[in-house]
């Protein structure tokens, strides 16, 4: 067996010199969708590695000298850090011992055999005891003739990735509790795509979920989330700027910050409308009518209108104004994990 052309397809993500499966809103990336004989590029570019596209597919027959590979056109400054890679491929088996260390490489998705047993193998830069490993999966492949469609997610916010078929998260075939395996925090971002091997290509797409919100220098694609980060902790979160930076002071147009908004269900030029609650007391009692975010509590507060103290404190579905006759404001106060 050739020991450079059996390693089916690895479709690798390799590091900068310095790097569904989500669940918050994602856009698209870059993609490769050949159309006849048209490789059929974008916002993506090749390092111009002579292949063959027929019948909408890529042949591929190369080594890892000569892989082709994919580098997008621009960056992702609104990710959050999680970026994943779907691909619709023949991987070629390979043997188990065959599979070595992928240089420069973050991670990386193939069939192999072992004995007899034919499986999915995933690689991670840091996988096993902070080494470079092709690990055993889940997964078992179907006829070796068709395609496979398989995710690889890279989550740089805590340098982790995982492989998924179709839909279905890939756990190590040995410790099925665990399916998230570690690359190494060198890597920070996607920088290009390598495919070598014997197989075949017929789609690659990339998307990345949108940042909202930071916490301690992390940035997550839901206030819930960040929220979630928070716990009890110190300091603030704070909002995404247009730019992807993360900054602290970017009020949206009714007063409150992004993440605010988003967490609240409110629309960032639209005040945070309010109905009659079901309970009644010896106040108007009145309950948020947007959607509070999954997994998030609101408490708010009520002032009289032309300053003072805050009258009380109340949560999202029974906040309470005084029948006496007057002006009040009600404000979020703490957005929080709900209990």
């Amino acid at each position: 067996m050739n020991a450079e052309k059996v390693l089916g397809i690895a479709v690798c993500a390799f590091a900068c010199a310095t790097g569904s499966a989500f669940a918050n809103t994602t856009n698209s990336w870059f993609g490769v969708k050949p159309s006849g004989t048209d490789i059929g590029l974008s916002s993506v570019a090749t390092n111009g590695v002579a292949v063959t596209v027929n019948n909408s597919i890529i042949q591929l027959d190369n080594d890892f000298g000569s892989a082709l590979t994919f580098t997008p056109s621009n960056e992702t400054p609104l990710s959050d850090g999680l970026v994943t890679i779907t691909s619709s491929a023949v991987l070629t088996p390979s043997d188990y011992s065959d599979l070595a260390p992928v240089p420069g490489a973050q991670a990386g998705f193939v069939v192999a055999v072992s004995g007899s047993d034919t499986n999915f193998y995933g690689y991670a830069s840091a996988g096993v005891g902070d080494a470079p490993a092709w690990i055993k999966l889940t997964g078992t492949p179907g006829n070796p003739e068709d395609a496979t469609t398989f995710t690889i997610a890279l989550n740089y916010r805590d340098s982790k990735v995982s492989f998924y078929q179709g839909d279905t998260l890939l756990a190590d075939f040995n410790n099925t509790t665990v399916s998230a395996f570690s690359i190494s925090n060198d890597f920070t971002r996607l920088t290009n795509l390598a495919s070598y091997g014997s197989g075949s290509i017929s789609s690659v797409t990339s998307q990345y979920e949108v940042a909202v919100a930071a916490y301690d220098g992390k940035k997550y694609g839901s206030g819930a989330e960040a929220v979630k980060a928070k716990g009890s902790g110190s300091g603030n979160i704070s909002d995404i700027a247009s730019d992807g930076t993360i900054s602290p002071d970017p009020l949206a147009a009714n007063g409150l910050y992004a993440w605010q908004c988003d967490a609240l269900g409110v629309a960032k030029d639209a005040k945070v409308p309010f109905k009659p609650a079901a309970t009644v007391n010896n106040h108007i009692t009145l309950q948020i009518a947007s959607e509070i975010e999954d997994g998030l509590a609101a408490t708010f507060n009520v002032y009289p209108v032309g300053g003072g103290d805050a009258l009380g404190t109340y949560p999202s579905n029974a906040i309470q104004i005084p029948q006496a006759q007057g002006s009040y404001l009600i404000k979020p106060d703490q957005i929080t994990v709900a209990e």
